[in-house]
């Protein structure tokens, strides 16, 4: 069990934290990693610091030395961070949203269903393939860039299927795979191809606190969860999606609630 220092050992600590020190001590050596995850997460609201080490203490240094201006532009957009690696360093780092989403390598996508085919024909493959149902179905049903589609369920699905399945564990590549089949499922079953877009973001972004649950998301540990949820740009994530999704993970562990 733990327990609390004494309180000379709280005051000490918080007397170091205040910018004191003793002088018969050595000041510790800054771990340049440390210190460059920290300075991303201080930048870039939503990011927490990892512990974590063994990065390149050269690169380290030129995040430490990067404006929270650059460091945000970098994350928001990976293809432009070409200087300073900010985007790759927080890629290597665990947020998985700052990686650069690589094109699509499925095999089974090369022989692709015909143009006039119908859209759940990319459920015969298992990769990002499947990806390309959300960009058939826009065509099909325009909504935009900016619409649920291709800016948000699209947009994910390449995202988990060529960035974090090959960075999470077995069973969170697993579950990443089910959940993909499950949305586009889903979406294809309930909402009609002549629904307004407004509709197809409400019941669509809906849909995905239903599909993590039923495919195991709680049954996940939390290791992988952390994974899951940084390949999430921050403040995308709908709040009732997240709240839908602890409260069945909560039924699920604990069973009904009232």
């Amino acid at each position: 069990m733990r327990t609390l220092p004494p309180l000379p050992c709280l005051a000490l600590a918080a007397a170091l934290a205040a910018g004191c020190s003793d002088a018969t001590e050595a000041p510790a050596e800054r771990d340049p990693c440390q210190a460059a995850a920290a300075h991303l997460s201080g930048c870039a609201e939503g990011l927490p610091v990892i512990e974590w080490a063994g990065c390149d203490p050269v690169e380290a240094e030129r995040v430490l030395a990067t404006p929270c201006g650059t460091v945000n532009a970098a994350l928001a957009d990976p293809k432009a961070d070409v200087g300073n690696g900010v985007a790759r360093f927080a890629c290597r780092l665990g947020y998985f949203a700052a990686c650069e989403v690589p094109a699509c390598e499925d095999d089974t996508a090369a022989e692709p269903p015909a143009a006039d085919a119908p859209c759940a024909e990319w459920l015969r493959y298992d990769g990002c393939g499947v990806c390309e149902y959300y960009r058939c179905r826009d065509a099909r049903q325009p909504c935009g860039d900016d619409g649920y589609l291709l800016g948000y369920v699209g947009k994910y699905c390449n995202r988990f299927a060529s960035v974090t399945e090959p960075r999470v564990s077995p069973a969170a590549n697993a579950w990443l795979k089910r959940v993909r089949r499950c949305l586009v499922t889903w979406l294809e079953d309930n909402v009609p191809y002549d629904a307004t877009c407004e509709r197809v973001d409400r019941e669509g972004t809906d849909s995905h606190a239903e599909c993590y649950v039923e495919t195991g998301f709680c049954d996940l540990s939390p290791l992988d969860w952390f994974g899951i949820v940084q390949s999430i740009d921050p403040g995308d994530l709908p709040l009732r999606v997240l709240l839908s999704t602890a409260h069945g993970c909560i039924a699920d562990w604990f069973g009904p609630q009232d």
